[in-house]
């Protein structure tokens, strides 16, 4: 008889000792924390591709005393442009560079941020050609240049521009139409420039 007892506690025991073992293991386990150890060293570069001045930077522009204004940041890696066009077409030409001072290639691309505002039937654009390349304005009468790589200053956007191999040079223009009687504007196009050496497009 003693020994059916205690068979009977043992297998009474046995499913309440499992469930105190649960019960421990969840407390213990439930906000378990687990570190491995990782380093991020960063080790940075001078800019590879860099902004610079065109050969018409800071050159006479309309106006009394006015100038084709270009400020290049410290370290070339920011451009502040300002220009005073008059009614029709204004075509700025070779007012910045853009330099690859790298030995391999980087994928180039222009955003607009904030598009500057301009007349109805106006027009703010970006012209970007290859070092040297000719320009050729024709069409009446408003008469455009054509380029490979077009960058609308009104409206918002992504716009890419290429590869620019290393040691390789962009040169940028501004053309600026104002109908003739419209209000004259005045504004602010925020850019970016971007550049990667990778081949996907940018966030």
């Amino acid at each position: 008889m003693s020994r059916n007892n205690n068979d009977r506690k043992r297998i009474i025991a046995t499913p309440l000792i499992a469930l105190l073992m649960a019960v421990v293991t969840s407390i213990a386990f439930a906000s378990v924390f687990v570190y491995y150890p990782i380093s991020v060293q960063v080790s940075a570069v001078d800019t590879p591709v860099k902004i610079g001045y065109g050969s018409n930077s800071n050159k006479p522009d309309l106006g009394p005393d006015n100038t084709i204004q270009v400020s290049v940041g410290g370290k070339n890696a920011s451009l502040s442009i300002t220009i005073h066009p008059t009614y029709q077409v204004s075509y700025y030409k070779n007012i910045s560079i853009i330099t690859n001072t790298d030995t391999k290639a980087y994928n180039i691309y222009i955003r607009v941020v904030t598009p500057i505002t301009v007349p109805s039937g106006g027009y703010a654009k970006l012209y970007i050609y290859s070092k040297g390349a000719s320009r050729s304005l024709s069409g009446f009468p408003t008469p455009s240049p054509t380029a490979s790589y077009v960058i609308d200053l009104t409206t918002s956007g992504t716009t890419p521009i290429g590869s620019l191999s290393g040691g390789g040079v962009y040169e940028i223009d501004l053309y600026i139409y104002i109908p003739e009687g419209a209000s004259l504007p005045s504004g602010t196009a925020e850019l970016h420039l971007i550049y990667t050496p990778s081949g996907e497009t940018p966030p």
